[in-house]
């Protein structure tokens, strides 16, 4: 299969192969899952579950639809490594290091705090077997000294390229434009009922910008409700209205034929009301959401993501906001089981990245 033939947006768009770094590395399009029955999450009138957790083979998750862009227009501007950023658990973080070697590129990712947990410590483990150069800012207002002098160490600002947290920049985002492509292709092949709202955590606002925009492209009617997991200063609501704004201007002036859309995303909604405490920091409705549909399903989600963005879900449809409502839920969380192996004996975590885990 090409990879036109997998990515809805090229196919529809040809001249876009042309323009975009666009290299396969997702095992996509990703299968939907009908979880009515199964999720008793309140009344729905269908619920499905976009299987975003199964991306790729080696590691799944969101980040793959991203990376399958970022990574090769790294290698097409001459690079020889990445730079990136995260909390210590990121999954985005991860990701980028395990197929950054597909491409022959170096990755070092500048770290920020986050309450450490079992999935934070095995993240960290996984990061040392991969060999990513990890170097930690302490705070936010350190992230550019910190990216400076990891960038110096990888061989300068020529030799490498940076990627935001998330992933969130327009090419990122132009993943999550094919993303929405690909579902209204499933709609069409009777796989799953036209939803009236689709369900996402919301963090460096990248997914839910894409989907919205590939929305309109694709010319359905749903919402999207985007779960803010990330702080207000982070200003994720303003963040995906820039996001799709760029994407959009990126994408026309590639491809002039593309239909025109609304100049903001109008159906998609930043909410806020099940962030908690904050990034990482789990909550009641959470831990109930996540054990509810992992008994039920099988399937594992995130405290910090995915299982917050059910919780909204959870809380809507026991409202009766859902009723009668065909809803999807995107499953932005990576389920593929990390081989196992250890690190090499020289492997060590930075000191002060070390001392957090004490």
């Amino acid at each position: 299969m090409t990879l036109a033939a997998s990515r809805p947006l090229l196919a529809r768009w040809p001249g876009l192969a042309d323009t975009l770094p666009w290299t396969d590395i997702g095992a996509l399009p990703t299968p939907v899952e009908d979880v009515t029955a199964a999720a008793q999450i309140g009344p729905v009138g269908s619920l499905t579950f976009k299987r975003d957790d199964l991306t790729a083979a080696s590691y799944g998750g969101n980040k793959i639809r991203k990376l399958e862009l970022l990574l090769p227009d790294a290698v097409a501007r001459g690079c020889n490594a990445i730079v990136t950023f995260g909390g210590l658990g990121s999954n985005h973080a991860l990701a980028t290091a395990i197929y950054a070697r597909e491409f022959a590129l170096r990755c070092g990712v500048v770290l920020t705090p986050e309450p450490i947990t079992p999935a934070v410590r095995r993240t960290l483990q996984r990061h040392l077997c991969v060999g990513t150069e990890l170097m930690l800012a302490a705070d936010y207002a350190k992230l550019g000294e910190v990216a400076k002098t990891l960038t110096d160490r990888l061989g300068g600002a020529k030799a490498c390229t940076e990627v935001p947290f998330g992933g969130s920049n327009w090419l990122g985002t132009v993943g999550f434009v094919n993303a929405a492509l690909e579902l209204a292709e499933q709609i069409a092949a009777g796989v799953l009922p036209e939803p009236d709202v689709i369900y996402a955590g919301c963090g460096t606002a990248g997914t839910v910008a894409g989907l919205a925009l590939g929305l309109e492209l694709a010319g359905l009617k749903c919402r999207v409700e985007g779960v803010q997991v990330t702080p207000d200063s982070m200003r994720p609501a303003q963040l995906a209205q820039e996001l799709y704004a760029q994407t959009w201007a990126e994408l026309r002036q590639r491809a002039p034929d593309l239909p025109a859309v609304s100049q903001a995303p109008a159906r998609l909604r930043v909410r806020n009301d099940q962030l908690g405490a904050g990034y990482a920091q789990p909550t009641p409705a959470a831990i109930a959401a996540q054990q509810g549909i992992e008994a039920a399903t099988g399937i594992p989600f995130s405290l910090t993501y995915t299982a917050k963005a059910l919780a909204a879900l959870r809380a809507d449809a026991q409202a009766g906001l859902l009723a009668n409502k065909n809803v999807v839920f995107w499953n932005t969380y990576n389920s593929q089981v990390w081989p196992e192996g250890a690190p090499p004996p020289t492997a060590r975590l930075p000191d002060d990245i070390a001392a957090l885990l004490n």
